[in-house]
């Protein structure tokens, strides 16, 4: 109880000090802890990519306006760090029909920010999972489905290896997360 005491005889300009330093510490512990991603849906149009602590404290949030058909996790670049993987219904700039993307996000000090917003992987997207470092992705071809890995190649997605095909998108997704 000294310490309180002290602090309780002592000036106002100390009192400020030790609160400003007892606040700070407060605020570091809140950002030292782990960061999750989430995602909220605010609209039909409108998705928020939010990236916040254990505790449920919100540090960032990315704006999404586009529909969301997949959201996954896991550390797709092999740095150590868990990215968000967004898989979004939307035209690109070289692809002007509106389709299945996939956008990955990382947490840069805290803040949500893009890794890559991916126009096209192979065939047609369909759907996709994040199995290690790898993300796995069912494509439509001319000749029916194909499962095919892709791994992070410094500046976007690259082929990695094909994990089946088959004319079932069923079989597909029975392979998807294996």
């Amino acid at each position: 109880m000294p310490f309180f005491k002290k602090i309780w005889q002592s000036t106002t300009g100390e009192v400020v000090r030790v609160a400003t330093v007892l606040i700070a510490i407060v605020f570091c512990i809140q950002f030292a802890r782990a960061q999750h991603f989430g995602i909220e849906q605010k609209s039909d149009s409108l998705w928020l990519l939010t990236l916040s602590t254990d505790s449920g404290f919100v540090t960032s949030t990315w704006p999404l306006p586009y529909p969301v058909y997949r959201f996954a996790t896991g550390d797709i670049d092999g740095d150590g760090s868990i990215d968000a993987v967004v898989g979004v219904f939307k035209a690109s700039r070289y692809f002007t029909t509106a389709s299945r993307r996939v956008f990955i996000f990382k947490d840069f000090g805290g803040k949500v920010r893009p890794l890559w917003l991916g126009s096209r992987l192979g065939g047609e997207l369909v759907d996709f999972a994040v199995v290690g470092h790898m993300l796995r992705a069912i494509e439509q071809t001319a000749d029916g489905y194909v499962v095919s890995n892709y791994t992070w190649k410094g500046f976007g997605m690259g082929f990695h290896s094909l994990v089946a095909t088959s004319d079932n998108l069923d079989d597909c997704y029975n392979s998807l997360e294996q």
